[in-house]
């Protein structure tokens, strides 16, 4: 009898016809896919790329090719999609023929099937257990439901913090979007199964940190059971996660989750230098950026490892898979724009390079796919990784003491928008990948001389190893803060260096107001310790400001005056 209302409405679907148009006066239909389903899914006419951005701003845009787009609709925001009076298509949740739950841990390892909720767990720990000289198991946090965000490290001393490059592999932040899922544990077993091998899986294991989370919401693909039924995109609050994370034009941005400010603290903790994102709902690899209408400074590079990833799956899928859009490659807005996505996040926040992966038009993929897809897909995914063990890397170091620095690592006249990178404030380790080619990176440290090191790569030799010593200069630069903010020089003519204290590190939003609360500017950085956030106020006229420095997502916040005055007359 549970099922009945699920039939009646596909007869009702199948007699309105196809085409755009509601189905229902009212939006009844979304209201009623909403109730049976913990979603609605639509299609509408693609609306031109001004309006399809707007859209986008405001609900889940889930696909788009240019004549049709769809958009996934949680209880949250369902009415006002309704409200905006678009003519729309509804879409019933995939055919479940051909989808299989395993009945026990030994037949979900087979990976033709989908893990109960505790099948998940005991998998993970499994797998951390019987190769403990490789894999370490974590939690990432919980989800708003409780459930354990879980991550596998796998390296050959995964207990220890060894400089390496570090690469993070995620899942299901859309938690109907399934066969992710099951290829990352998949993957997890396959490396540290064959960690002492030799051959690419040894090497990749024995040089790099690899960390695996096959699934970033467990409430969206459980919800309230521990077998998968109906999977939903959002999380148990209706928000969109990977539309979740700090935006630097977005104000205000929208309510953090909590799955995605524990995943904000750990992506803070360990700062990946490569990283992917898996989806499902269309067959393409989709590279920065997703907010802003222009290429990254590294797009050149970016282009090349999603090529190749492309390219390496067209040797081994069947004809037609992964051919959307430039053959199965896109910059992320040439497809559409949204905001408050991980990628991005990861990239312009953080320093490192992620890219999204969507290996399958089909959601909800049937159990005897899943074997096609690790098939098609897993060469790729291991020279995905491997990328992280190119372009140029090293430490840096004081020259006299030897004791590591924290460094920005600058390419004059390429790097923008954020893509430099930062030396380990622990070790000193950097990481920059590079396609090959020659390149003069500028290393600079508070209280040292700017060094350039020429990294020459080509594609015999795509790394270079150099370890970087720093002279120390004449110029004073103040310790870092036990608390407050140093705001110097203060009076400036209007360059200014603040420098919160360590507790105030990592993402952090600067305000400067005028003395009496007007707002002048606002923007998003991240805060390196002991390294000041120079920023030019020159434009501004004479007068005391106050500057804050903000922790995100919640705090804490330093507060100090600034004083400009302008040498000249204005």
């Amino acid at each position: 009898m549970k099922n009945l209302p699920a039939i009646l409405f596909f007869l009702t679907f199948l007699s309105a016809g196809a085409g755009f148009g509601q189905q229902s006066p009212g939006g009844g239909d979304i209201r009623e896919a909403v109730t049976l389903y913990g979603q609605a899914e639509i299609e509408i006419s693609y609306p031109g790329f001004s309006e399809m951005t707007r859209l986008a701003s405001l609900f889940s845009v889930s696909s788009c090719d240019g004549a049709v787009a769809r958009l996934t609709l949680s209880p949250r925001d369902a009415e006002a999609f309704i409200a905006e009076d678009i003519p729309f298509k509804i879409i019933l949740p995939e055919q479940r023929k051909g989808f299989f739950t395993a009945s026990s841990v030994t037949e979900a390892m087979h990976w033709q099937s989908y893990p109960t909720w505790k099948h998940y767990d005991t998998i993970m720990h499994k797998i951390a257990d019987h190769w403990p000289d490789v894999c370490l198991l974590d939690t990432i946090g919980f989800s708003v439901m409780g459930r354990a965000i879980l991550a596998i490290k796998i390296s050959d001393n995964p207990g220890e913090e060894e400089g390496e490059p570090k690469v993070m592999l995620s899942s299901s932040i859309h938690g109907d979007e399934l066969a992710g899922f099951v290829l990352m544990m998949r993957l997890a077993e396959y490396l540290a199964a064959g960690s002492g091998g030799g051959g690419l899986v040894s090497e990749l294991v024995s040089g790099l940190e690899i960390w695996i989370n096959p699934l970033a919401n467990p409430d969206g693909m459980y919800r309230e059971s521990d077998t998968i039924i109906y999977p939903v995109r959002s999380n148990s609050n209706g928000y969109d996660l990977n539309r979740n994370f700090p935006d630097p034009e977005l104000s205000p941005p929208p309510p953090l989750q909590k799955e995605t400010a524990d995943m904000i603290t750990f992506l803070q903790k360990q700062r990946f230098t490569l990283s992917v994102n898996l989806h499902s709902g269309a067959e393409v690899v989709n590279y920065p950026w997703d907010r802003w209408t222009r290429n990254h400074p590294d797009d050149e590079w970016f282009n090349s490892i999603s090529r190749r990833y492309a390219d390496t799956v067209h040797m081994y899928a069947e004809p037609g898979y992964m051919t959307f859009l430039d053959n199965g490659v896109t910059r992320g807005w040439q497809w559409y724009v949204i905001t408050g996505g991980r990628q991005d996040y990861v990239t312009y926040s953080l320093g490192g390079r992620e890219v999204t992966i969507e290996i399958d038009e089909t959601k909800m993929t049937p159990g005897s796919n899943l074997e096609h897809l690790w098939e098609w897909n897993y060469r790729s995914m291991l020279r995905y990784i491997s990328e992280a063990l190119t372009g140029a890397r090293g430490t840096v170091s004081d020259a006299e003491s030897g004791d590591p620095l924290p460094a920005r690592v600058f390419i004059e006249g390429h790097d923008a928008d954020s893509s430099h990178i930062w030396s380990d404030s622990l070790t000193g380790a950097w990481f920059r990948l590079l396609p090959p080619g020659t390149w003069d990176l500028a290393f600079s440290s508070p209280g040292y001389e700017t060094f350039i090191l020429r990294a020459e790569l080509t594609q015999a030799n795509p790394l270079m190893i150099s370890d970087v010593q720093l002279q120390k200069s004449g110029s004073n630069y103040p310790d870092p803060p036990v608390s407050g903010v140093l705001i110097w020089p203060n009076p400036s003519d209007g360059m200014i260096s603040i420098m919160p204290p360590e507790l105030v590190a990592g993402e952090v939003t600067v305000t400067l107001t005028t003395s009496n609360g007007a707002l002048v500017s606002r923007f998003r950085t991240t805060a390196q310790p002991g390294i000041p956030i120079v920023r030019d106020f020159g434009s501004l006229p004479s007068g005391l400001y106050i500057l804050s420095v903000r922790r995100e997502p919640i705090g804490p916040m330093v507060r100090g005056k600034a004083v400009i005055r302008r040498l000249i007359n204005e």
